[in-house]
């Protein structure tokens, strides 16, 4: 996937190289809790939903468009009410039952095969879409596995800003399972798309806030909850 030409778009995001975020290497054992308090489970079934609530949309899942409808691409939806598609996580280390901050994780939707599409429904970063001028996430990543082959499968999870709760998240694409690659290293933010929200990369700490639900929440008490 990586081309000289992406290899000379690195410019284009601020120089966002790995080293952006050697500052959050220390949060590398602090696990990523979920909007009960607990920590992030592997395997577990959560939704990723915007930590803004009112305005700031509802949950992720998966998207298509005329121009594209295989594979599916990463939205948001647009209201506080749809959860959209439950995810589960599945850290680098495949022993690790919990996921933790800074640390390479495969995100995937689940079911976690599209049948219509033949693919895989995990998250990967797309290559660069000249007509937009982004890098999307869309689906048909590799589980596990890591390596130069699977780089664009991984990503990360990190505090939004140090002075906000433990329970609001951003979601980051900066893998670190080749250390010999050059890759992007970007937060993650969503686009307003005509109908949809897209997710894709950002600038270094310009990330959406994200928050995980257990897709065994009620989702009329969650937002009732978190309305008040």
């Amino acid at each position: 996937m990586k081309t000289i030409a992406a290899a000379v778009l690195l410019l284009f995001f601020v120089f966002s190289t790995k080293s952006c975020f050697l500052g959050v290497a220390n949060a590398a054992n602090e696990p990523v809790f979920d909007t009960d308090g607990d920590e992030l489970r592997t395997g577990v079934e959560y939704y990723v939903v915007s930590s803004i609530r009112g305005a700031g949309g509802g949950g992720l899942d998966l998207g298509s468009s005329p121009n594209q409808i295989c594979p599916k691409f990463v939205v948001q939806r647009g209201l506080d009410m749809e959860f959209g598609r439950p995810v589960v996580f599945y850290p680098v280390d495949a022993n690790d039952s919990v996921v933790h901050q800074s640390t390479d994780v495969n995100i995937v939707f689940l079911p976690s095969i599209d049948p219509y599409c033949r693919t895989t429904t995990m998250w990967k970063l797309d290559n660069y879409d000249h007509s937009s001028g982004k890098w999307w996430l869309t689906t048909g990543g590799i589980r596990g596995d890591p390596g130069p082959q699977t780089l664009t499968s991984w990503f990360k999870i990190e505090k939004f800003r140090p002075d906000f709760t433990d329970r609001v998240y951003r979601l980051i694409f900066c893998p670190s399972v080749c250390d010999s690659c050059v890759t992007l290293c970007n937060d993650i933010s969503r686009y307003d798309c005509g109908t949809q929200l897209r997710l894709g990369l950002t600038t270094p700490e310009a990330g959406w806030p994200f928050s995980f639900v257990k897709a065994s929440k009620d989702i009329q008490q969650v937002v009732g909850k978190q309305s008040r």
